[in-house]
């Protein structure tokens, strides 16, 4: 309940500044979903639905109804020639189940200030790495260990746009928090007490076309005394955007590294340490369709390959999503959505992949 304690006292504030030409603009969507799988799945490694990305092998279907996957954020803005401003986001969705008493859930909180060409930031935002974010019903599993890689983490980021005509470059680098999350078995703090390390040089044209490149560097320590456990996380990779007609909108990622599942970006391939570096290749892509007003199908998929050598048996060697959806926008910015998917999951040692059709049937208003 403290963050939603914080958000509300973060819009009392706002509303305090409004007098002062504050610029402000609530956003998110509230929905509901019923969602259904044929065989087992795994949502952030555990045997639930509530957000299916790995096929467990299981043979037992599941079906299950939730309002859980709503979100709500607040965007300010103060300023002309300096820009001061920020984002706080919360939504209410956890890995372990559909409780009916969900608590919120801190996604995005962080202030910023633009002058001329510069942009800092400071607090929780998106990854540079793997910076786009699939077009998808099932929100909450976002393609992760199916090919997409970045996530949300605290960090200082600083980004410049290049003044060119025709084009817009921009160079981001970011200081991030290298640990992963409570419970990973790794440890709460950076003991190396070195930041992570991440940049992006992206260049749109042609109005609306966009190409970025992007790495990360981090170095962890959880165990000072134990060198065994120490590691690096390093990554390279492409992202790209290309509307090239309203029935034909094409985005997506490709990527690959060294024990970045250590620092929390989202793979198969697990864990790693000196002695046992894990490898990923990692790729997916999004086609929208505005058919109509009120008609649109989206058409995606990913694969995440554990490129580890020497796999021992029971690791996971791979998992391909593919998915489509239609959506159905009535009116005021309510819609109704339909997603069926496919999870192919490869378990080294299994003589069988391990697969899945789940679905989703969503109801949303967005504003």
């Amino acid at each position: 309940m403290k963050i939603l304690y914080f958000f509300l006292i973060s819009i009392l504030l706002s509303l305090s500044l409004y007098a002062q030409t504050v610029e402000l603009k609530p956003y998110g969507f509230l929905r509901g979903d019923a969602i259904y799988s044929s065989r087992g799945v795994l949502s952030f490694g555990l045997p639930n639905l509530s957000a299916p990305q790995v096929a467990s092998g299981l043979d037992e279907a599941a079906l299950g109804f939730t309002g859980k996957n709503s979100r709500v954020g607040l965007k300010g803005t103060y300023g002309e020639a300096i820009k001061v401003g920020g984002v706080v986001e919360i939504d209410f969705f956890s890995a372990n189940s559909f409780d009916t008493n969900a608590n919120p859930r801190l996604r995005l909180a962080y202030a910023s200030l633009v002058v001329n060409n510069f942009e800092f930031r400071f607090g929780q935002q998106w990854d540079l790495f793997s910076p786009l974010n699939p077009n998808t019903v099932n929100v909450n599993a976002n393609l992760w260990y199916g090919g997409n890689l970045g996530f949300r983490r605290g960090q200082i980021q600083i980004g410049y746009k290049i003044p060119v005509n025709d084009i817009q470059p921009v160079i981001q680098l970011a200081l991030a928090e290298t640990a992963r999350e409570t419970g990973s078995g790794l440890g709460d703090d950076n003991k190396a007490a070195i930041p992570m390390v991440q940049g992006r040089l992206s260049v749109k044209f042609l109005e609306n076309k966009m190409i970025g490149v992007y790495f990360v560097y981090a170095k962890f320590s959880p165990a000072p005394d134990t060198s065994d456990y120490d590691y690096h996380t390093s990554g390279f990779g492409m992202d790209l955007t290309f509307p090239l007609h309203k029935y034909f909108r094409l985005h997506g990622e490709i990527n690959s590294g060294t024990n970045l599942h250590n620092s929390n970006f989202f793979t198969v391939a697990g864990n790693g340490d000196n002695n046992d570096e894990r490898r990923t290749l990692a790729l997916w892509a999004n086609v929208n369709s505005a058919i109509s007003d009120h008609f649109q199908l989206v058409f995606g998929g990913g694969l995440d390959e554990n490129q580890t050598d020497d796999l021992s048996d029971g690791s996971t060697d791979q998992n391909i999503v593919i998915y489509g959806d239609l959506v159905f926008p009535i009116a005021y910015g309510f819609s109704i959505s339909i997603e069926i998917g496919h999870i192919s999951t490869t378990i080294t040692g299994n003589d069988e992949e391990n697969t899945a059709w789940y679905s989703f049937l969503s109801g949303q208003v967005t504003f």
